[in-house]
Protein backbone atom coordinates (compact mmCIF):
# COMPACT_ATOMS: atom_id res chain seq x y z
CA UNK A 1 0.00 0.00 0.00
CA UNK A 2 2.89 2.07 0.57
CA UNK A 3 3.98 1.70 -2.76
CA UNK A 4 0.79 2.28 -4.35
CA UNK A 5 -0.09 5.01 -2.41
CA UNK A 6 3.44 6.92 -3.71
CA UNK A 7 2.60 6.29 -7.21
CA UNK A 8 -0.69 7.19 -7.40
CA UNK A 9 0.56 10.37 -5.56
CA UNK A 10 2.89 10.80 -8.23
CA UNK A 11 0.47 9.82 -10.79
CA UNK A 12 -2.67 12.66 -9.82
CA UNK A 13 0.25 15.53 -9.44
CA UNK A 14 1.60 14.74 -12.96
CA UNK A 15 -1.73 14.64 -14.49
CA UNK A 16 -3.01 18.08 -12.76
CA UNK A 17 -0.13 20.04 -14.00
CA UNK A 18 -0.77 17.89 -17.72
CA UNK A 19 -4.49 19.02 -17.24
CA UNK A 20 -3.93 22.18 -16.43
CA UNK A 21 -1.60 23.27 -19.35
CA UNK A 22 -3.48 21.24 -22.12
CA UNK A 23 -6.49 23.38 -20.78
CA UNK A 24 -4.82 26.64 -20.84
CA UNK A 25 -3.55 25.71 -24.19
CA UNK A 26 -6.76 24.47 -25.77
CA UNK A 27 -9.05 27.44 -23.64
CA UNK A 28 -6.39 30.12 -24.69
CA UNK A 29 -6.44 29.34 -28.14
CA UNK A 30 -10.23 29.35 -28.61
CA UNK A 31 -10.86 32.65 -26.65
CA UNK A 32 -8.49 34.01 -29.41
CA UNK A 33 -10.86 33.44 -31.91
CA UNK A 34 -14.09 34.46 -29.47
CA UNK A 35 -12.93 37.94 -29.40
CA UNK A 36 -12.38 37.73 -32.79
CA UNK A 37 -16.05 36.71 -33.31
CA UNK A 38 -17.24 39.04 -30.72
CA UNK A 39 -15.10 41.84 -32.36
CA UNK A 40 -16.86 41.29 -35.92
CA UNK A 41 -20.46 41.49 -33.79
CA UNK A 42 -21.48 37.91 -34.25
CA UNK A 43 -22.14 37.75 -30.38
CA UNK A 44 -22.00 40.35 -27.35
CA UNK A 45 -18.90 40.73 -25.91
CA UNK A 46 -20.32 40.16 -22.41
CA UNK A 47 -21.82 36.88 -23.35
CA UNK A 48 -18.01 35.66 -24.31
CA UNK A 49 -17.87 34.23 -20.67
CA UNK A 50 -20.74 32.34 -21.89
CA UNK A 51 -19.58 31.11 -24.67
CA UNK A 52 -16.35 29.66 -23.18
CA UNK A 53 -18.37 27.96 -20.16
CA UNK A 54 -20.61 25.87 -22.33
CA UNK A 55 -17.92 24.79 -24.56
CA UNK A 56 -15.51 23.75 -21.68
CA UNK A 57 -17.31 20.09 -21.19
CA UNK A 58 -16.43 19.62 -24.66
CA UNK A 59 -12.92 20.09 -24.47
CA UNK A 60 -12.62 18.64 -20.81
CA UNK A 61 -14.27 15.08 -22.50
CA UNK A 62 -10.85 15.26 -24.93
CA UNK A 63 -8.45 16.78 -22.70
CA UNK A 64 -8.78 14.30 -19.45
CA UNK A 65 -7.87 10.84 -21.65
CA UNK A 66 -4.79 12.64 -22.93
CA UNK A 67 -4.09 14.44 -19.86
CA UNK A 68 -3.90 10.81 -18.08
CA UNK A 69 -2.20 8.94 -20.80
CA UNK A 70 0.69 11.40 -20.57
CA UNK A 71 0.38 11.51 -16.70
CA UNK A 72 0.87 7.30 -16.82
CA UNK A 73 3.89 7.35 -19.65
CA UNK A 74 5.45 9.95 -17.64
CA UNK A 75 4.49 8.39 -14.22
CA UNK A 76 5.90 5.07 -15.31
CA UNK A 77 9.15 6.05 -17.79
CA UNK A 78 10.38 7.61 -14.57
CA UNK A 79 10.23 4.39 -12.58
CA UNK A 80 11.38 2.50 -15.38
CA UNK A 81 14.42 4.73 -15.96
CA UNK A 82 15.64 5.16 -11.83
CA UNK A 83 15.25 1.44 -11.57
CA UNK A 84 12.56 1.71 -9.16
CA UNK A 85 10.13 -0.73 -11.24
CA UNK A 86 13.20 -3.53 -11.17
CA UNK A 87 12.75 -3.42 -7.89
CA UNK A 88 9.55 -3.46 -7.12
CA UNK A 89 9.50 -6.42 -9.62
CA UNK A 90 12.10 -7.94 -7.45
CA UNK A 91 9.84 -7.53 -4.36
CA UNK A 92 6.71 -9.62 -6.62
CA UNK A 93 5.05 -6.77 -7.93
CA UNK A 94 4.07 -7.77 -11.43
CA UNK A 95 2.23 -5.67 -13.90
CA UNK A 96 -0.68 -7.27 -13.17
CA UNK A 97 -0.44 -5.54 -9.62
CA UNK A 98 0.74 -2.13 -10.64
CA UNK A 99 -2.16 -1.81 -12.69
CA UNK A 100 -4.65 -2.94 -9.59
CA UNK A 101 -2.76 0.17 -7.77
CA UNK A 102 -3.64 2.84 -10.23
CA UNK A 103 -7.38 1.20 -10.76
CA UNK A 104 -8.97 3.73 -8.86
CA UNK A 105 -7.58 6.94 -10.40
CA UNK A 106 -8.14 5.02 -13.85
CA UNK A 107 -11.50 4.33 -13.00
CA UNK A 108 -12.77 7.46 -11.73
CA UNK A 109 -11.09 9.38 -15.00
CA UNK A 110 -13.16 6.75 -17.28
CA UNK A 111 -16.17 7.13 -15.07
CA UNK A 112 -15.72 11.11 -15.41
CA UNK A 113 -15.34 10.47 -19.25
CA UNK A 114 -18.42 8.74 -19.66
CA UNK A 115 -20.42 11.30 -17.54
CA UNK A 116 -19.31 14.36 -19.78
CA UNK A 117 -19.62 12.48 -23.44
CA UNK A 118 -22.89 11.04 -22.71
CA UNK A 119 -24.61 13.94 -20.50
CA UNK A 120 -23.05 17.08 -19.54
CA UNK A 121 -21.53 17.54 -23.20
CA UNK A 122 -24.67 17.47 -24.97
CA UNK A 123 -26.24 19.63 -22.74
CA UNK A 124 -24.08 22.41 -22.66
CA UNK A 125 -23.84 21.70 -26.49
CA UNK A 126 -27.60 22.19 -26.98
CA UNK A 127 -27.46 25.36 -24.10
CA UNK A 128 -24.52 26.91 -26.15
CA UNK A 129 -26.88 26.74 -29.89
CA UNK A 130 -29.43 27.96 -28.41
CA UNK A 131 -27.16 31.16 -27.08
CA UNK A 132 -25.59 31.81 -30.22
CA UNK A 133 -29.40 31.53 -31.70
CA UNK A 134 -30.44 34.17 -29.43
CA UNK A 135 -27.28 36.05 -30.67
CA UNK A 136 -28.15 35.93 -33.83
CA UNK A 137 -31.51 37.46 -33.57
CA UNK A 138 -30.34 40.76 -31.82
CA UNK A 139 -30.92 43.44 -33.75
CA UNK A 140 -28.35 45.68 -35.00
CA UNK A 141 -28.48 48.01 -32.68
CA UNK A 142 -27.66 46.20 -29.82
CA UNK A 143 -24.75 44.08 -31.70
CA UNK A 144 -22.93 47.49 -32.54
CA UNK A 145 -19.26 47.11 -31.49
CA UNK A 146 -17.80 51.24 -30.76
CA UNK A 147 -15.20 52.14 -32.87
CA UNK A 148 -16.01 49.66 -35.77
CA UNK A 149 -17.64 49.70 -38.93
CA UNK A 150 -20.55 47.11 -38.21
CA UNK A 151 -22.11 44.84 -41.13
CA UNK A 152 -25.58 43.88 -41.05
CA UNK A 153 -28.34 42.56 -42.75
CA UNK A 154 -26.20 40.40 -45.26
CA UNK A 155 -23.56 42.91 -45.94
CA UNK A 156 -26.61 45.80 -47.01
CA UNK A 157 -26.25 47.78 -44.01
CA UNK A 158 -23.18 49.37 -42.33
CA UNK A 159 -23.06 51.04 -38.20
CA UNK A 160 -20.26 52.87 -37.22
CA UNK A 161 -20.26 54.77 -33.18
CA UNK A 162 -17.98 56.40 -31.61
CA UNK A 163 -18.82 55.36 -28.01
CA UNK A 164 -21.75 52.95 -26.76
CA UNK A 165 -22.67 53.34 -23.31
CA UNK A 166 -22.88 51.03 -20.98
CA UNK A 167 -26.54 49.68 -21.29
CA UNK A 168 -26.19 49.70 -24.94
CA UNK A 169 -29.08 52.29 -25.06
CA UNK A 170 -27.30 55.07 -26.32
CA UNK A 171 -24.70 55.56 -29.32
CA UNK A 172 -22.37 58.68 -30.03
CA UNK A 173 -21.61 59.78 -33.30
CA UNK A 174 -23.63 57.43 -35.17
CA UNK A 175 -22.63 56.93 -39.16
CA UNK A 176 -25.49 54.44 -41.16
CA UNK A 177 -25.11 53.85 -44.59
CA UNK A 178 -27.77 51.51 -45.95
CA UNK A 179 -27.84 49.61 -50.02
CA UNK A 180 -30.17 47.85 -51.60
CA UNK A 181 -29.36 46.92 -55.24
CA UNK A 182 -31.35 49.28 -57.31
CA UNK A 183 -32.21 52.18 -55.14
CA UNK A 184 -30.29 55.22 -54.02
CA UNK A 185 -27.74 54.79 -50.81
CA UNK A 186 -29.01 56.25 -47.61
CA UNK A 187 -26.70 57.61 -45.67
CA UNK A 188 -27.15 58.83 -42.24
CA UNK A 189 -25.29 60.80 -39.32
CA UNK A 190 -26.36 61.83 -36.30
CA UNK A 191 -25.09 63.11 -33.00
CA UNK A 192 -26.26 60.56 -31.02
CA UNK A 193 -29.08 57.64 -31.29
CA UNK A 194 -31.55 55.78 -28.88
CA UNK A 195 -33.69 52.63 -29.25
CA UNK A 196 -37.12 53.07 -28.32
CA UNK A 197 -39.47 49.80 -27.47
CA UNK A 198 -43.32 50.88 -28.39
CA UNK A 199 -44.86 49.47 -25.21
CA UNK A 200 -48.33 48.17 -26.67
CA UNK A 201 -46.70 46.63 -29.99
CA UNK A 202 -43.45 45.93 -29.39
CA UNK A 203 -42.03 47.32 -32.38
CA UNK A 204 -38.69 48.60 -31.94
CA UNK A 205 -37.68 52.15 -33.09
CA UNK A 206 -34.29 53.85 -33.82
CA UNK A 207 -34.39 57.75 -32.56
CA UNK A 208 -31.49 59.53 -34.22
CA UNK A 209 -31.09 62.98 -33.19
CA UNK A 210 -28.88 66.00 -34.15
CA UNK A 211 -27.85 64.96 -38.00
CA UNK A 212 -27.85 64.86 -41.59
CA UNK A 213 -29.23 62.46 -43.85
CA UNK A 214 -28.10 62.26 -47.49
CA UNK A 215 -29.95 60.00 -50.19
CA UNK A 216 -28.45 59.58 -53.63
CA UNK A 217 -26.26 57.56 -55.83
CA UNK A 218 -22.41 57.63 -55.72
CA UNK A 219 -20.96 59.62 -58.14
CA UNK A 220 -23.81 61.17 -59.48
CA UNK A 221 -25.20 65.31 -58.61
CA UNK A 222 -28.53 64.29 -57.34
CA UNK A 223 -28.05 63.69 -53.58
CA UNK A 224 -30.51 65.22 -51.48
CA UNK A 225 -29.38 65.96 -48.06
CA UNK A 226 -32.35 66.69 -45.12
CA UNK A 227 -31.09 67.88 -41.44
CA UNK A 228 -33.58 66.63 -39.18
CA UNK A 229 -33.46 67.51 -35.15
CA UNK A 230 -35.50 63.84 -34.63
CA UNK A 231 -35.53 60.72 -37.10
CA UNK A 232 -37.46 57.75 -35.57
CA UNK A 233 -37.23 54.57 -37.97
CA UNK A 234 -38.38 51.17 -37.04
CA UNK A 235 -35.91 48.56 -36.54
CA UNK A 236 -36.70 45.35 -38.78
CA UNK A 237 -35.82 42.40 -37.05
CA UNK A 238 -34.40 39.64 -39.29
CA UNK A 239 -36.63 36.53 -39.32
CA UNK A 240 -34.29 33.46 -39.29
CA UNK A 241 -35.59 29.65 -39.89
CA UNK A 242 -35.24 27.34 -36.89
CA UNK A 243 -31.69 26.61 -36.27
CA UNK A 244 -31.04 22.62 -37.08
CA UNK A 245 -30.05 20.82 -33.94
CA UNK A 246 -26.37 19.07 -34.64
CA UNK A 247 -26.09 15.56 -33.39
CA UNK A 248 -23.41 16.83 -30.88
CA UNK A 249 -26.12 18.41 -29.18
CA UNK A 250 -29.10 15.70 -29.09
CA UNK A 251 -29.65 13.67 -25.83
CA UNK A 252 -27.97 10.31 -26.13
CA UNK A 253 -31.23 8.86 -25.74
CA UNK A 254 -32.59 10.50 -28.61
CA UNK A 255 -29.64 9.26 -30.79
CA UNK A 256 -30.16 5.69 -29.72
CA UNK A 257 -34.24 6.41 -30.95
CA UNK A 258 -33.52 7.65 -34.36
CA UNK A 259 -30.65 4.92 -36.02
CA UNK A 260 -29.79 6.98 -38.82
CA UNK A 261 -26.30 7.23 -39.83
CA UNK A 262 -24.88 10.29 -38.36
CA UNK A 263 -26.66 9.74 -35.25
CA UNK A 264 -25.35 6.31 -34.74
CA UNK A 265 -21.62 7.80 -35.72
CA UNK A 266 -22.31 10.60 -32.65
CA UNK A 267 -23.41 7.52 -30.42
CA UNK A 268 -20.66 5.64 -31.06
CA UNK A 269 -18.03 8.67 -30.44
CA UNK A 270 -19.49 9.27 -27.18
CA UNK A 271 -19.77 6.08 -26.33
CA UNK A 272 -15.74 5.24 -27.54
CA UNK A 273 -14.39 8.62 -25.29
CA UNK A 274 -14.43 6.86 -22.34
CA UNK A 275 -13.13 3.51 -23.75
CA UNK A 276 -10.18 5.43 -25.74
CA UNK A 277 -9.65 6.38 -22.10
CA UNK A 278 -9.14 3.05 -20.54
CA UNK A 279 -7.27 1.51 -24.05
CA UNK A 280 -4.86 4.19 -24.15
CA UNK A 281 -4.48 3.89 -20.66
CA UNK A 282 -2.96 0.44 -21.02
CA UNK A 283 -0.92 1.39 -23.93
CA UNK A 284 0.28 3.75 -22.10
CA UNK A 285 1.56 1.16 -19.24
CA UNK A 286 3.14 -0.53 -22.18
CA UNK A 287 4.93 2.00 -24.05
CA UNK A 288 6.63 3.69 -20.61
CA UNK A 289 8.89 0.54 -19.79
CA UNK A 290 12.08 2.33 -20.87
CA UNK A 291 15.78 1.40 -20.48
CA UNK A 292 18.28 2.06 -17.74
CA UNK A 293 20.01 4.49 -19.37
CA UNK A 294 16.82 6.21 -20.88
CA UNK A 295 15.33 9.39 -19.49
CA UNK A 296 11.73 9.80 -18.46
CA UNK A 297 11.04 12.10 -21.60
CA UNK A 298 12.26 9.40 -24.23
CA UNK A 299 9.59 7.20 -24.85
CA UNK A 300 7.17 10.52 -25.23
CA UNK A 301 7.65 11.09 -29.08
CA UNK A 302 6.36 7.18 -29.77
CA UNK A 303 3.97 7.36 -26.72
CA UNK A 304 2.50 10.91 -28.55
CA UNK A 305 2.47 8.88 -31.94
CA UNK A 306 1.04 6.06 -30.88
CA UNK A 307 -2.02 7.72 -28.85
CA UNK A 308 -2.31 10.63 -32.27
CA UNK A 309 -2.82 7.23 -34.78
CA UNK A 310 -5.35 5.82 -32.15
CA UNK A 311 -7.22 9.42 -32.10
CA UNK A 312 -7.18 9.89 -36.23
CA UNK A 313 -8.40 6.49 -36.74
CA UNK A 314 -11.16 7.08 -34.80
CA UNK A 315 -12.21 10.33 -36.31
CA UNK A 316 -11.94 8.02 -39.88
CA UNK A 317 -13.69 5.84 -38.57
CA UNK A 318 -16.37 7.93 -37.02
CA UNK A 319 -16.67 9.68 -40.57
CA UNK A 320 -16.95 6.78 -42.50
CA UNK A 321 -19.88 5.76 -40.28
CA UNK A 322 -21.22 8.94 -41.05
CA UNK A 323 -21.43 8.85 -44.68
CA UNK A 324 -22.73 5.56 -44.46
CA UNK A 325 -19.72 3.65 -45.37
CA UNK A 326 -19.44 1.17 -42.74
CA UNK A 327 -21.99 -0.84 -41.26
CA UNK A 328 -23.35 1.23 -38.23
CA UNK A 329 -23.12 -2.06 -35.69
CA UNK A 330 -19.42 -1.83 -36.61
CA UNK A 331 -18.91 1.64 -35.26
CA UNK A 332 -15.55 2.13 -34.04
CA UNK A 333 -15.36 -1.30 -32.27
CA UNK A 334 -12.06 -2.10 -35.01
CA UNK A 335 -10.26 0.88 -34.35
CA UNK A 336 -10.51 -0.05 -30.27
CA UNK A 337 -10.23 -3.71 -30.77
CA UNK A 338 -6.41 -2.75 -32.73
CA UNK A 339 -5.06 -0.94 -30.19
CA UNK A 340 -6.18 -2.83 -26.99
CA UNK A 341 -4.28 -5.76 -28.54
CA UNK A 342 -1.25 -3.60 -29.29
CA UNK A 343 -1.33 -2.23 -25.49
CA UNK A 344 -1.86 -5.78 -23.88
CA UNK A 345 0.85 -6.98 -25.89
CA UNK A 346 3.33 -4.18 -24.36
CA UNK A 347 1.68 -4.35 -21.05
CA UNK A 348 3.07 -8.16 -21.02
CA UNK A 349 6.10 -7.29 -21.87
CA UNK A 350 6.76 -4.78 -19.47
CA UNK A 351 7.59 -7.32 -16.64
CA UNK A 352 10.53 -8.43 -18.70
CA UNK A 353 13.68 -7.05 -17.63
CA UNK A 354 14.93 -4.29 -20.11
CA UNK A 355 19.06 -4.64 -21.35
CA UNK A 356 21.27 -2.09 -20.46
Amino acid sequence: MVAARYINRELLSVFAVTALVLLVVAVGGRFVGYLQDAAAGKYAAEGLIDVLRLRLPGFLQLLLPFAFYIAVLLTFSRLHADREMAVLQCGGSSPARLLKWIAAPLAGMVALTAWLSLQVTPASNAALGALLTEQRARTAFEAVNPGLFNVFDRDSRVVYAESVSEDRGTLSDVFISDYRPGQPVATVWAREGRQYVDGSTGSRFLVLRDGRRYLGTSGARNYRVTAFDTLSQRIAEERRPPRRVDEDAVPTLALWARGDPAAVAELHWRVGLPVFCLISSLLALGIARAGPRQGRFARVVPAVLALLAYYFLLLVNRSALTDGALPLPVGLWPVHAVFYVAGAVLFARAGRPVSA
